[in-house]
């Protein structure tokens, strides 16, 4: 960070006197933006090396916490991201928007995607919207399902997604797909389970291919999905037996049909 420029050095160093002078006795612009291409602050870069002095004291002196820089990442984005929840706090307590759309959705998207749920939770008590919808990502519940199991642990994506449904995130939206779509692509049966718990629609086909969850789960020989999803699928015309085992049979021929 050094070649950002010497404030930015120096609000990420947690060098308050150095950060002092520069502001009130060369008049340096505090929401300057670096030298490189990243467009950040030097809020943001105080907020990366977690430097709360520099942040505080650049705050009390006028710098924007909602300044976005060339990834449209805000310091938010940036604390969230590091699972920072004293940083956190402190920006939400300073005016920052809990809002604000980057390259990777708003903080809440970030939180989830990185499976914080203690972040969610400060975010969604200072009203976060859980339904916001990132172009890349969907909504932040489609977010965390899309990692689960990979970057973040199954158990780990429940605790978030009950966080967001407790503050009315929408269960059956269908961006990308509807959370019970990608739940079943990933075989995460935990997850599916509590979405039809809570009132998720296991007639909501996936927006590639057209298939409903139980159709995917039976598609790639998933029984145990297709026996959570079956007593909440509405029978399906094409299979003439309507059972765990004829929807399994169904897939089997249609596949087969295909070769």
């Amino acid at each position: 960070m050094e070649d950002m420029g010497p404030l930015h050095e120096a609000a990420c160093t947690g060098k308050i006197e150095t950060c002092q002078y520069l502001v009130e006795q060369l008049g340096f612009d505090i929401n300057t933006e670096a030298n490189d291409d990243s467009g950040m602050t030097p809020l943001a870069c105080a907020v990366l090396r977690d430097k709360s002095v520099t942040m505080e004291y650049l705050l009390d002196k006028g710098a924007n916490p909602n300044k976005q820089d060339n990834k449209r990442f805000t310091p938010l984005h940036y604390a969230t991201k590091e699972g920072n929840n004293r940083l956190v706090r402190l920006l939400l307590s300073k005016g920052a928007s809990v809002d604000v759309l980057s390259s990777e959705g708003t903080p809440l998207h970030v939180a989830a995607s990185y499976g914080k749920s203690g972040i969610i939770q400060i975010l969604l008590q200072h009203n976060a919207d859980p339904n916001t919808v990132s172009a890349d990502l969907g909504t932040p519940m489609a977010a965390v399902l899309c990692v689960a199991s990979g970057r973040i642990t199954e158990s780990d994506a429940l605790k978030c997604m009950k966080l967001l449904v407790k503050a009315g995130a929408d269960l059956n939206c269908a961006n990308p797909d509807t959370p019970l779509v990608i739940a079943t692509s990933k075989d995460l049966s935990e997850c599916v389970e509590y979405l039809l718990e809570v009132g998720a629609d296991a007639n909501i086909p996936s927006n590639q291919g057209r298939m409903i969850p139980i159709e995917m789960a039976a598609n790639s020989g998933r029984r145990k999905l297709v026996e959570i999803l079956f007593p909440f699928t509405l029978p399906i015309q094409s299979v003439s037996n309507w059972s765990v085992e004829g929807i399994i049979a169904h897939e089997k021929l249609r596949q087969s049909n295909k070769v």
